[in-house]
């Protein structure tokens, strides 16, 4: 389980990531063994290099159930993309990051 390289597989070619910043893990609040980011680097703005340490151990795709990933929101050249979720299933999602001409999708259940 790797968070860095689910985001890498969702990343277009020729896409950077710029910024991202964690949330809680799961609904809000999580047991010490799922310390994966700690407290004082959640709703931190980082680089890519700064999380990919804290990226080890976890996913973005998770089943039915708490998640059992951080909230994130990550900024790249072309889309902002952040952790969905339906009953505790994880994915990420995105959005173009300025207006463009799409078919937008409908995110959830």
């Amino acid at each position: 389980m790797n968070a860095y390289e689910d985001l890498m597989k969702f990343l277009d070619e020729g896409e950077a990531v710029e910024a991202l910043v964690f949330g809680e893990y799961g609904w809000g609040g999580y047991s010490e063994e799922t310390i994966f980011v700690p407290k004082d680097k959640q709703g931190v703005l980082l680089t890519l290099e700064d999380a990919k340490p804290m990226m080890d151990g976890w996913t973005y795709y998770g089943g039915y159930g708490a998640p059992q990933c951080y909230a994130t929101y990550v900024w790249t050249n072309k889309r902002v993309i952040w952790v969905t979720q339906y009953d505790g299933s994880t994915d990420l999602c995105d959005a173009p990051r300025s207006p463009i001409a799409c078919k937008p999708n409908m995110y959830g259940g």
